[in-house]
């Protein structure tokens, strides 16, 4: 049987980042971190099997996303299912050491829902803020220069 659009259609956005491949992990992991360039968070740090809530922001009112962390193989790969309402997608983040002090870090999402049009339209939207967001890491972990992307991507 062939695989359907959803199943095959995939954001993906990658890149080497210059530092362990442990501190990379962990800035997905640890909310403090996170918050610096993503999302922000009021969790504990993920864990496999629990549920937290990231969200667009700071305000009061700020668009919430829900989290369900299906597996962490620390330090080389998280899974999390997220969405809002009934919209949930899967997505890995795989963190590969390519040389002493670099990793490649590779964010892939799967599972769009939709009609054709809407299934590509939301992977490139992934595509493009997953690319934003390694881009943020890498800043803030190799330069210490925090810069949050999702509030700009939002806007």
């Amino acid at each position: 049987m062939e695989p359907t659009m959803a199943d095959a259609l995939r954001a993906k956005a990658q890149i080497l980042v210059r530092r362990p491949r442990e501190d990379v992990f962990d800035a997905f992991i640890d909310p403090q971190i996170m918050s610096k360039f993503w999302f922000t968070r009021k969790d504990q740090g993920l864990r496999e099997g629990e549920t937290v809530t990231w969200y667009v922001g700071d305000a009061r009112d700020a668009f919430e996303i829900e989290v369900r962390v299906t597996s962490i193989e620390r330090p080389s790969r998280i899974n999390i299912a997220w969405g809002h309402g009934d919209q949930f997608t899967t997505v890995e983040w795989t963190f590969a050491e390519e040389g002493r002090d670099v990793t490649r870090l590779v964010i892939e999402e799967r599972g769009f829902s939709g009609s054709r049009e809407e299934i590509v339209a939301r992977a490139l939207d992934s595509t493009s803020g997953f690319n934003q967001v390694v881009v943020a890491v890498k800043a803030l972990l190799e330069h210490g220069a925090p810069i949050n992307i999702v509030a700009d991507h939002a806007s």
